[in-house]
């Protein structure tokens, strides 16, 4: 008798040959390096005299989060129907993540792009914190689990998955990553070459998902680790992102040497630029990681807060309760 059920590797085949597919298309999707042949191309200019004030459309950046974007609304509607699930779609949930697309797009393309990939390591350190910090935690909680439980559902990718999002190798992939990409040798490298550009900002994307899994993971079969441990984890990443930003800061000379080599903006030289990005790494994303602290801790103290007349220590309730059910049944009716 043939089976009814419905054919799960459908939309597993189809998300890995669409990503084989921009993967295998990322260096003819690179475009050019220069904010000035960038402008010349340009599609829309807010004003003639800065260099980087204006947007322009880079196939990369549009292929990508048009292929997230469709294969998003392929399962919240078409592959939600044909496999029978019962979940209504989640319009919250819908809205963050077409609001994180959007985010995503102006991040890396328009002034800021052009401002990271040429001419200020200061803006570089803002996009990559927007990337991390902003938009990874609000990309996850925008997807359903009905909707990740099928990329699990092969035993090895569920213990794959267990084991990289645990807080032990989940901080050592994001910050492993982090301070990688920001060795001088990879960062030249990645803003003389573009293609090489994309491979940093999708090693940063999907590194600060596994690292935001352990915070915001809402999927039973990948659970989160338990909130002390959450909130440990919080503040180690934290001091190493400090970490990063004070040895930055701190250098008395130009190690990102790109940008000795680029106009200078707003009147910075390349050395001042430096130091300003990394206190932009030190400050404003000690910030966001306190702002993840925080959600953590109040998560917690909302979960475990007992009930009103409780103590929250199981075996002392236990007798209470003992004590008031021996007393009720002791009572003589009138």
């Amino acid at each position: 008798m043939q089976s009814t059920r419905p054919d799960r590797s459908r939309p597993l085949a189809a998300l890995a040959a669409a990503v084989g597919t921009l993967i295998a298309a990322l260096p003819a999707l690179a475009h050019p390096s220069g904010v000035l042949e960038l402008k010349s191309r340009a599609s829309l200019v807010f004003a003639t005299t800065d260099d980087w004030l204006f947007f322009d459309v880079h196939p990369s950046i549009l292929a990508g989060i048009a292929l997230l974007t469709a294969l998003y609304t392929l399962g919240i509607t078409r592959w939600r129907t044909r496999f029978g699930l019962a979940e209504a779609i989640d319009r919250g949930k819908a809205r963050r993540f077409y609001g994180s697309m959007v985010l995503l797009w102006l991040t890396l393309d328009g002034p800021l792009h052009h401002l990271a990939d040429e001419l200020l390591f200061s803006a570089h350190m803002v996009q990559h914190l927007v990337l991390q910090l902003v938009w990874a935690p609000i990309f996850l909680t925008s997807l359903p689990d009905w909707l990740l439980r099928p990329l699990v559902a092969r035993p090895s990718v569920r213990r794959l998955a267990l084991r990289i999002t645990r807080p032990v190798p989940a901080f050592f992939i994001f910050q492993g990553a982090t301070w990688l990409w920001h060795w001088p040798g990879l960062y030249n490298l990645a803003l003389e070459t573009h293609s090489w550009h994309i491979v940093e900002h999708l090693f940063f994307m999907t590194a600060a998902c596994i690292f935001w899994w352990p915070l915001v993971g809402n999927l039973a079969e990948v659970p989160r680790p338990r909130f002390g441990a959450q909130i440990v984890y919080v503040f180690l990443n934290m001091i190493a992102m400090k970490g990063l930003g004070i040895a930055i800061s701190l250098q008395d000379s130009v190690i990102y040497t790109w940008y000795e080599r680029v106009p200078r903006v707003w009147g910075m030289s390349a050395l001042d630029d430096q130091q300003i990005g990394g206190l932009m790494m030190w400050l404003p994303g000690g910030i966001l990681l306190w702002v993840g602290a925080g959600w953590v801790f109040f998560q917690w103290a909302a979960r475990g807060t007992p009930r009103r007349g409780l103590t929250g220590v199981a075996a002392i309730d236990a007798r209470r309760a003992a004590a008031v059910a021996k007393d009720a049944a002791h009572v003589t009716p009138i």
